[in-house]
């Protein structure tokens, strides 16, 4: 397993094109889906490994093997340890910091079917299929332009106290009420923005070591029934990041160390 992590002056100098990690950087495949040539935009720090890799970088987004990743913390210390098959290891220190992360696709599917395990949560605050869709020609003043998607199965930190409620519906056999609320001014993949932030929570907890499967699209027309739309999710416009959609997990403040672990695998044709 490789270790790879870019100094502050090197990471500013890729993000101009400068430099990239040139033993492992390739461009991606002909045969990925949906733009290939697209995801080319974020080349100065998104990269392809073949093989499994752990990331330490404050931001970092790429490939291991056919699965896109995301890495981003604003502070303190973490790891992202990645394999081809979809297996992941997030491991945290405590502190006074946001991070976010994990594996899946640099963009999102309305019919994608996620099939997902856990196998280790010592307490993060979210375990959850995690992403964005953003259309640049709608207004930039309304929060629909943007939107952060939480489909949650695991979390200490419940997010419907601060949200507004949408509706109550049955994916899967799972009981779920989603909730929307309102981001201003903070960070995205599209710079610094005011979005919504789309929540489906289920009413039980999902138990660890056991495979599940997320039917996205119940989500989509969940979210649509009450009036709120994703808007596009396979687009490259946003100015730091593809709308990707990951398994992530994600710590705020954490009181604690600690480690979350799991798999993660396109379900859609099973």
């Amino acid at each position: 397993m490789k270790t790879h992590r870019l100094t502050t002056t090197a990471l500013a100098l890729a993000l101009f094109g400068a430099v990239g990690c040139a033993t492992e950087q390739q461009a991606p495949d002909s045969s990925d889906t949906a733009s290939a040539a697209g995801i080319e935009k974020f080349k100065a720090y998104t990269q392809k490994f073949t093989d499994d890799t752990v990331i330490t970088d404050s931001h970092a987004t790429g490939h291991v093997g056919d699965f896109f990743f995301t890495h981003w913390k604003d502070g303190g210390a973490t790891t992202l340890a990645l394999e081809t098959d979809g297996s992941f290891k997030v491991e945290w220190e405590g502190g006074g910091y946001n991070y976010v992360g994990g594996p899946g696709w640099h963009y999102g599917d309305e019919d994608r079917v996620i099939g997902y395990r856990f196998d280790e949560d010592s307490g993060a605050s979210y375990i959850t299929l995690y992403g964005w869709g953003y259309d640049e020609t709608m207004p930039k003043d309304d929060p629909a332009h943007l939107v952060e998607y939480y489909i949650l199965q695991r979390w200490t930190y419940d997010p419907s106290q601060d949200g507004e409620y949408g509706k109550t519906f049955v994916s899967n056999g799972v009981e779920y009420s989603t909730y929307r609320s309102v981001r201003e001014q903070k960070p995205s993949i599209n710079n610094t923005s005011t979005f919504y932030q789309y929540w489906s929570k289920p009413t039980k907890q999902r138990e660890l070591g056991k495979d599940y499967e997320i039917n996205f699209a119940d989500h989509v027309k969940a979210w649509a029934d009450t009036g709120w739309i994703i808007p596009d999710m396979n687009n490259f416009d946003a100015s730091d990041d593809p709308t990707y959609q990951v398994m992530a997990v994600e710590v705020f403040n954490p009181a604690n160390d600690g480690v979350g672990s799991g798999q993660v695998w396109d379900a859609s044709d099973r």
